[in-house]
């Protein structure tokens, strides 16, 4: 990953610089960490349990709860973020990603306002809206074809 020292070169219209990992509802978190510890030799980098009001607001779904964690593939760095979501209404269309096998990329940028407008302009929409995180600000979009990217404001 660039230093301060050393800027990111920026991609695409979104200006992103970093892949920061992909992500997949599973159905239960503990098993499917375990299952990725075990058989491939993640880490666990990050675990937070009983997200609420910050993750309702990034899917645009109220009343779900998520549990989280980033895992680190031990041959490549490569982050997988596992999400176990409870709560999710009778009704929830089942392409957003708060249901079991839904997945999104989330990709660094350094000016999230600028890139969600630019990400806009390509076709893309928001899910639900910009929050902050204690690592900076993300938001999930929908991209023309229906998959979720992820965009997360650079915090280097």
């Amino acid at each position: 990953m660039p230093t301060p020292a050393e800027p990111p070169v920026e991609h695409g219209e979104t200006g992103a610089w970093s892949w920061h990992h992909a992500g997949l509802v599973v159905r239960r978190l503990d098993a499917a960490i375990e299952f990725y510890r075990e058989a491939l030799g993640y880490r666990v980098e990050f675990l937070v349990r009983d997200m609420d009001d910050q993750f309702q607001r990034t899917v645009g779904v109220p009343g779900v709860v998520c549990d989280l964690a980033q895992l680190v593939a031990p041959f490549t760095a490569t982050r997988l973020e596992l999400l176990e979501v409870r709560g999710v209404p009778a009704g929830t269309p089942p392409h957003l990603p708060v249901h079991v096998g839904v997945g999104h990329g989330a990709y660094q940028v350094r000016d999230l306002d600028a890139a969600v407008a630019r990400l806009f302009a390509c076709g893309g929409a928001p899910i639900g809206e910009i929050v902050e995180f204690s690592e900076g600000r993300a938001v999930y979009c929908w991209t023309p074809s229906g998959t979720v990217v992820e965009l997360e404001e650079a915090w280097i």
